[in-house]
């Protein structure tokens, strides 16, 4: 009597991405911190709109999902709304290719009820408490090096080493961020004193008019404190304008910085630039 033969495992290799289109930003950002891990492996990515597009769609993510290493979603509310899961009911068939060697792992993009998917939070490759939407720049690089390590391992590939935030950059932040606050504050108690400068100018010039109709005596010391007090309006004024501007720049550069699509050669001007502003 014959054994039944057993059916070869498929040679599975290369990933498969899927994401919504809205967040764009994100799988660009996942996928440029998963490149030193994926190394040579083909990269295969489906937003939504390759399911609208494609009449033959089942038949092609059934065949991708077939000969795939492993596949990444990029999980959000307009995920759940997407087409992946109302229709193509991708987490269930992940579950089912599981069982032929397949490996799975999801993104949690921006907090959403993913129990409804299916999505095990065992499978989950950040912290379900740290949507990537919802982090500052340090966070969100502590949880895209979790997504590295964690893809890593279910390729068995070396996990690269943690790059921390940029320190300069991050130390330059918080340091506009204070000057930002000072030199604001300061703006707002030179504009109120520009007015009440101004307004202590035409008090002066209203009070020599009947000096001079009357004949008064007093006339030039009133009409000289006018003077000298709409002088001291005007430089107040222009001492807001130039502080203004420079605040205006301050922002400009801190803006820059905040950017981490923004590549070091571009970054260290700004920093040295923030340094200027600072000190």
């Amino acid at each position: 009597m014959h054994s039944p033969a057993l059916t070869p495992m498929p040679d599975r290799n290369g990933i498969f991405i899927a994401y919504c289109f809205p967040e764009k930003k994100w799988f660009d950002r996942v996928l440029a911190v998963l490149k030193p891990v994926i190394g040579n492996e083909s990269t295969v990515s489906w937003d939504e709109r390759k399911l609208l597009a494609s009449g033959v769609w089942r038949s092609e993510l059934s065949e991708l999902l077939a000969n795939r290493r492993l596949v990444i979603l990029m999980v959000s509310d307009a995920f759940l709304e997407s087409d992946f899961v109302v229709r193509a009911k991708l987490p269930a068939l992940l579950e089912a290719e599981r069982e032929k060697g397949l490996k799975f792992c999801w993104v949690l993009v921006s907090h959403c009820l993913h129990e409804v998917a299916g999505l095990n939070e065992m499978d989950a490759a950040n912290d379900l408490n740290q949507a990537l939407d919802g982090l500052g720049l340090e966070m969100r690089e502590v949880e895209l090096a979790r997504v590295a390590a964690q893809v890593a391992q279910l390729l068995g590939a070396a996990a690269p080493a943690t790059v921390p935030p940029d320190a300069p950059a991050s130390r330059s932040l918080q340091a506009l961020d204070s000057a930002i606050q000072t030199r604001h504050e300061s703006l707002l108690q030179l504009r109120r004193l520009g007015r009440w400068l101004s307004l202590g100018a035409l008090g002066f010039a209203v009070l020599a008019l009947p000096a001079v109709f009357f004949g008064l005596t007093h006339f030039l010391l009133l009409a000289g404190f006018a003077v000298f007090i709409f002088c001291q309006a005007l430089l107040v004024r222009a001492r807001s304008a130039f502080l203004g501007q420079g605040l205006l720049g301050m922002r400009y550069t801190r803006s820059g910085l905040a950017d981490e699509s923004l590549p070091s050669r571009q970054r260290d001007p700004l920093v040295r630039r923030s340094e200027e502003f600072v000190g």
